[in-house]
């Protein structure tokens, strides 16, 4: 076998490979970043691109932002939220960054051509890893690549990342447990032409009790719509897909108008979905970024913000060290910190995929949203993961959206709080959520 010398390799080239190969290649790290697909124009299918607010300082740092303007990217400035008590309407103030959208099929070999080019990185199209290389400590020291014939490749290297999505072969062969966790909904989208939005802000989520649904604008100047129900309907849309479909959207409380749009690809989706989660440092010399890590409830379009944020998230923990030779352990600890952001995130989506009824904190904080900037704020940045969890989560917004005046709702407001003050997560966690949808054919999972 030949042997090759890297500071980095980098097993899938998606969002979470590519942008990880890209900070690696200008703090001038060698790396190779390694591709199953032989096709640069190759994508992932299953994946909903709507990337929320929170990661839009890591995209302009990254000088993806642009980019994607370029290539046609939609930009939402913030999301209606339909209640029960009327609409949650955007109040665009600066405080909530902007989310952006881009097909993936424009989206990745936009993110590919950019690392490719990245003086550093070598783009290995068509090579698929086969094994892993130890050292006699046990610590991942390469992989072994494969061409699809009897030619195999030794890579060596400081740090191997596996950014290979939900079904990761890098997580596999290192053996990595997995903690994996139901979600109790399914979901379905497409794209229209010509459709129009009546409810307030860029887009529309109608939290519907148990079922949500989305209207997103997209690239080419389409729009996305998609259902998440709740997996008691299975048999409805199994009978008869596109028209349970059309049934669920013609239904929505000032939902899309769709009389006269054009429908422009088939309806995609899977009916199942599961919530999976691996240490992001499970061994010396090993990292996991993107889905590999953490494949969250797609319900609020938390996957592709993921991929960008844990890529360059470990990338600023570990380029100097690299760089230095120096202990990569203290580094890796220092990524598995910045990590936790997910892991608190992810815990109140692992919730929130068991389709259960709102309680009544979560169904105060909708309300209160309508009428209370202050709310509905907080709520906007929390749904945008621009912040962490307790920017919601916090004794001073569950007060304020269960109190209207009185003592006796004072005590009620009490009587939801546990011992300390403050909200659970299962009890606040998902007021509101916009979605990421993930995008294309039936059943694939993988980056």
């Amino acid at each position: 076998m030949d042997s090759m010398d890297y500071d980095v390799i980098i097993v899938g080239a998606s969002i979470a490979g590519c942008t990880a190969a890209t900070a690696y290649g200008r703090a001038g790290l060698r790396v190779a970043l390694v591709e199953r697909h032989r096709s640069p124009q190759a994508h992932k299918t299953l994946c909903g691109h709507f990337v929320l607010g929170g990661t839009h300082d890591v995209l302009e740092r990254m000088g993806f932002w642009q980019p994607m303007l370029a290539q046609g990217a939609a930009v939402t400035t913030g999301l209606g939220v339909w209640t029960g008590a009327g609409w949650v309407v955007p109040r665009p103030d600066g405080a909530v960054p902007p989310a952006i959208s881009l097909r993936r099929s424009k989206l990745d070999p936009l993110l590919r051509g950019i690392a490719g080019a990245t003086p550093g990185v070598d783009l290995l199209l068509g090579r698929r890893v086969v094994g892993l290389v130890e050292d006699a400590a046990g610590a991942v020291v390469g992989v072994v690549t494969s061409d699809g014939g009897a030619e195999r490749a030794e890579l060596r290297a400081r740090l191997v990342v596996g950014a290979d999505g939900h079904h990761s072969t890098v997580a596999r062969l290192a053996r990595v447990a997995e903690d994996r966790a139901p979600n109790h909904r399914f979901l379905f989208w497409t794209y229209y032409e010509g459709a129009t939005m009546n409810g307030p802000g860029d887009g529309q989520v109608w939290p519907l009790d148990p079922d949500i649904a989305v209207c997103i604008p997209v690239d080419d100047g389409l729009t996305q719509v998609g259902v998440f129900p709740a997996k008691d309907r299975l048999p409805e849309f199994t009978a008869e897909r596109v028209a349970a479909f059309d049934r669920f959207v013609a239904r929505l409380p000032d939902g899309p108008t769709l009389a006269g749009a054009r429908r422009v690809s088939n309806l995609i989706g899977t009916t199942d979905y599961p919530c999976v989660r691996r240490d992001p440092t499970p061994r010396p010399g090993l990292a996991l970024i993107g889905d590999a890590a953490t494949a969250s409830d797609p319900v609020p379009a938390v996957g592709c913000g993921w991929a960008f944020r844990s890529a360059a998230w470990l990338a600023d923990s570990t380029a100097g060290t690299l760089a230095s030779g120096a202990d990569l352990r203290r580094a890796l600890r220092s990524y598995r910190r910045a990590h936790r952001f997910i892991d608190r995130y992810d815990a109140l989506g692992r919730q929130e995929a068991l389709a259960q009824p709102p309680n009544r904190l979560q169904r105060a904080v909708r309300t209160a949203a309508v009428t209370d900037p202050y709310v509905a704020r907080r709520l906007a940045m929390f749904a945008m993961r621009a912040a962490d969890p307790s920017v919601l989560l916090n004794p001073k917004v569950a007060v304020r959206a269960l109190v209207g005046s009185g003592t006796r709702r004072t005590r009620e407001a009490a009587s939801v709080l546990p011992p300390g003050g403050r909200p659970r997560a299962a009890d606040a966690g998902a007021a509101v959520r916009p979605r990421r949808a993930p995008k294309a054919s039936a059943g694939q999972h993988d980056a």
